[in-house]
């Protein structure tokens, strides 16, 4: 084993200071980002939430909790700002998906809605429309959660991108009748 000098030993105990130093920078860098963009990225979310306070103070935390797990991989010496909206946007679009969601499994969904003889036809003519495989399609799809679609996919041996332009194809008939 090789003795270690003076000068290694010092020169680790810097580097660790050194180490130490630079993370608490790092730190107070962060807080000054977060300090600094808090308020705009907030207006954004109340924007893109139109109004829903409380929506877009949980979409803010929610960035800004984004940027400290990822700080130690972000440039944080360039425009951050940008970075932090474009989260935002994906923030928020997930928050109004879920509330879409949410709030129809609430209401109880189109089973629960009362329709006159003649709707019920016409629905029953639409889904007679289908093939079974598509009928199959659609009510797997409604039925699986957003985040679970890739599983569905994967389970038909399909890609995530055939099933939505799959599903596409059967909103535009829908549509078109």
């Amino acid at each position: 084993m090789q003795a270690l000098t003076f000068g290694d030993i010092y020169g680790r105990i810097m580097s660790i200071s050194f180490d130490r130093g630079s993370a608490m920078r790092k730190d107070k860098l962060c807080e000054k980002i977060i300090e600094d963009n808090y308020a705009a990225v907030f207006r954004f979310c109340n924007a893109r939430l139109r109004g829903d306070f409380y929506g877009a103070e949980d979409c803010t935390q929610e960035v800004f909790l984004l940027f400290l797990q990822k700080k130690d991989a972000l440039d944080l010496s360039g425009r951050i700002d940008r970075w932090l909206i474009a989260a935002a946007s994906r923030i928020t679009k997930q928050y109004i998906r879920k509330k879409a969601e949410q709030t129809a499994f609430e209401t109880g969904g189109i089973e629960d809605i009362t329709d006159s003889s003649a709707e019920q036809n016409e629905r029953s003519e639409l889904f007679d429309s289908f093939t079974d495989d598509e009928y199959n399609l659609l009510i797997r799809y409604y039925s699986t959660d957003a985040e679970l679609r890739g599983e569905l996919a994967a389970e038909m041996g399909i890609s995530v991108n055939t099933l939505y332009q799959r599903i596409f194809k059967l909103k535009s008939k829908i549509r078109g009748r």
